[in-house]
């Protein structure tokens, strides 16, 4: 999953939610000592969503529908998808979600890039990097169309060689599959959110946080 789902699936904390989105940038255990009780479930969650996501057969199947188009670029490619297919079906999903959660589209993004400015000197790795020209671009909005994908996977290729299968794949062969994989979506995602619901239930660190 990209960012627009790593935040949507996180509770209603500041601190949490803006961990989740760079959690990626966290490699090891290292941190964990200096970190946060907020600090480690966000990075907690980040890996859970990302194994979750990745292991699960319905995303191993939808990599192979399109891996002929994509290369190994498949992983990346449904994650900016899923970033899409969320935002193109927010009403849904955003009911399932807390009812704290619950804020429609704009609303949400502007709370989450107010989170994200706010914590900035603290992201690490892609989050980082991208933090600056998301929120002065708001890139967040533009996964909801496909010309929005488009140019991530066009930043993508200037900066990995061996990107142009991702940015071919949304030029075109993309229209033909968005049924397949709007179904890999709309089916894995309200488990991942069930899932992700349980996860920070059990986290140890949930107890005190919960209380604050």
């Amino acid at each position: 999953m990209n960012f627009t789902a790593h935040l949507h699936l996180s509770p209603n904390i500041a601190e949490v939610r803006v961990f989740n989105f760079s959690g990626d940038g966290f490699k090891g255990n290292t941190w964990r000592a200096a970190a946060s009780p907020s600090q480690r479930l966000g990075i907690d969650l980040h890996r859970f969503i990302d194994d979750y996501t990745d292991q699960h057969p319905l995303t191993k199947a939808a990599k192979k529908h399109i891996r002929p188009f994509t290369g190994k670029y498949s992983a990346v490619a449904l994650d900016l998808l899923g970033d899409y297919f969320l935002q193109r079906n927010w009403e849904r999903f955003r009911q399932l979600q807390a009812s704290s959660a619950q804020q429609s589209l704009t609303a949400f993004i502007a709370s989450a890039e107010s989170d994200i400015a706010k914590h900035k000197s603290l992201l690490k790795g892609r989050a980082a990097a991208m933090a600056p020209y998301l929120l002065e671009h708001h890139w967040l909005l533009s996964y909801r169309e496909i010309d929005g994908l488009l140019s991530a996977a066009r930043g993508i290729a200037q900066r990995h060689p061996g990107g142009a299968p991702l940015v071919d794949f949304f030029e075109g062969p993309v229209y033909d599959c968005l049924a397949h994989l709007e179904e890999w979506f709309s089916t894995l995602y309200p488990m991942l959110m069930l899932a992700c619901q349980e996860f920070v239930q059990n986290h140890n660190d949930w107890e005190e946080l919960s209380k604050a």
